[in-house]
């Protein structure tokens, strides 16, 4: 009994089902077949992505994924790609931070004109002065609250 033929013996099982219900392109085929040569299974990546609930990405969604980010990076200059490397960390840019703000003017103009038009720009403006006020006060509270001690030392 040699394990190592037995293992490779199911993921070229495994490939062969998996081949049957998935349709792939011959550059997805041929790079998968590569990844279960290697001795990996068809449900593992590269990556070690899971799907939120421990259970691996299969291999093709991740490839996918990585030739969908490699051909548009291909397509941008140097500064877009850095930017679009930067979004896909969830890190913020100088230029994505630019665009939030000039959409957040943008939507607090069109707010002010529609809360004019509806003869609603004081109210707003009070509620905002209310809303203010009820924020300072509650910070406040919290600045004289005493915290509860524990073992050791306090909680913070």
């Amino acid at each position: 009994m040699n394990i190592e033929n037995d293992r490779q013996r199911f993921l070229l099982e495994e490939l062969h089902e998996y081949e049957k219900n998935t349709e792939m392109s011959r550059q997805e085929r041929d790079a998968l077949h590569r990844w279960v040569m290697d001795g990996n299974s068809v449900h593992e990546n590269t990556a070690l992505a899971e799907d939120g609930h421990g259970n691996y990405l299969d291999f093709l969604d991740v490839y996918r994924e990585e030739m969908q980010i490699s051909d548009k990076l291909a397509s941008l200059d140097s500064e877009d790609q850095e930017e679009y490397i930067a979004l896909l960390q969830g890190q913020d840019t100088l230029k994505s931070l630019r665009r939030q703000l000039d959409e957040l003017f943008y939507k607090a103009d069109v707010y002010e004109k529609v809360l004019m038009k509806h003869h609603l720009l004081d109210e707003a403006v009070e509620l905002m002065e209310e809303g203010r006020r009820i924020s300072a006060e509650f910070q406040a509270s919290i600045q004289d609250m005493k915290l509860p001690e524990i073992e050791g030392g306090s909680l913070w």
